[in-house]
């Protein structure tokens, strides 16, 4: 791992969560031996090297924990059950303390993104000419202009032969933001729209999304399977309404447009998707901006092309040259349709 701010704190988190995994294992066998200790009475086996060790280093923490109980330790003639209680207690905090390692994990990821920069490097060929730098060359002569048209197939080649992916992109703008927020509390807008955006992307992770980039008011993701990202806006739709109710401190409820398309799209691992442009990518904007209030819209081909085509209809308009169909959500709908089926 490189010696980056990035990736020293994601070593030190690696490394936290790897002793504290230790930890909490060494822990739990001990305790969990010493309580298992309390049902088998055996001499030879309390003289054993393991087991008294075990006792050093659980019998002092055991002893008082199980004063706060009124218990003693050891405690002939009666099960004391403090070290299985303080196992299951170490397993809850560690399992919170892992939570909270994996935010930060997530954090450093998101705010030190690492940066890549890519160019192309000028092929160096036989002789003096050979190793001229791109700058240097121009097409003002003939010797200059054939090494030029070598680079630019080769360049070409490499281009085409990279592979396409087949994406299906959703984008989703939230209605009038801007209005929203006149005459609001900047805790209350602030609070309201850090909570949408979580529910959003908690929705986005639970159907798999590959790639997703965000705007103040608007989020265009890249999931690589269809249905997937179809259920994905179906799902946020659903949310709203509770979301409203529940979590909302505006006075205004959050009202969204969905748009949905798909295509093969040279993309990578490592792409960033707000510098992928693609037409795919752009008639899934176009279908957002067009789309009805709280509607997904998304073309009759990609309808066609559905596992689940429930709940959609044909929509009197034309966006790109596609024939829309649509999807809303119904009212009190808890969830998106085939989500028990397709989520996770």
């Amino acid at each position: 791992m490189s010696l980056t701010p990035r990736g020293i704190l994601l070593a030190v988190i690696a490394v936290l969560r790897f002793a504290l995994g230790l930890a909490v294992s060494v822990a739990s066998i001990v305790l969990l031996g010493l309580f298992a200790l309390e049902f088998v009475h055996a001499p030879r086996l309390e003289a054993t090297a393991l087991v008294k060790l075990a006792h050093r280093l659980g019998d002092a923490d055991i002893r008082i924990v199980s004063r706060w109980f009124g218990l003693s330790w050891p405690s002939p003639g009666r099960i004391n059950y403090a070290p299985l209680g303080m196992a299951i207690a170490i397993w809850i905090a560690k399992g919170i303390v892992d939570s909270i390692l994996q935010r930060l994990d997530y954090i450093v990821r998101r705010t030190f993104k690492s940066s890549t920069r890519s160019g192309l490097n000028a092929p160096r060929g036989e002789g003096a000419d050979g190793g001229l730098s791109m700058r240097k060359l121009d097409a003002e002569s003939e010797h200059h202009r054939g090494i030029l048209l070598k680079r630019y197939r080769e360049i070409e080649g490499a281009l085409k032969s990279s592979s396409r992916k087949p994406c299906t992109f959703l984008s989703i703008d939230i209605v009038g933001s801007t209005k929203m927020k006149v005459g609001e509390r900047p805790t209350a807008v602030a609070a309201t729209f850090q909570a949408y955006e979580e529910m959003v992307r908690n929705t986005f992770d639970s159907y798999s999304v590959w790639k997703q980039t965000w705007t103040p008011d608007g989020v265009m993701a890249c999931f690589l399977d269809r249905d997937l990202g179809v259920a994905a806006g179906q799902r946020v739709l659903a949310a709203l309404e509770p979301f409203n109710r529940d979590e909302n401190q505006l006075r205004t409820p959050i009202e969204v447009r969905c748009g949905l398309n798909d295509g093969d799209v040279v993309i990578f691992e490592d792409s960033q998707l707000e510098k992928v442009a693609d037409h795919a990518i752009d008639v899934a904007g176009h279908m957002q901006k067009h789309a009805d209030i709280n509607a997904l819209w998304l073309s009759a081909e990609v309808f066609e092309r559905l596992e689940n085509k429930s709940g959609f209809k044909p929509v009197e308009a034309e966006v790109d040259g596609f024939s829309v169909v649509e999807w809303k959500p119904t009212p009190g709908e808890a969830q998106a349709p085939g989500e028990s089926d397709r989520a996770g």
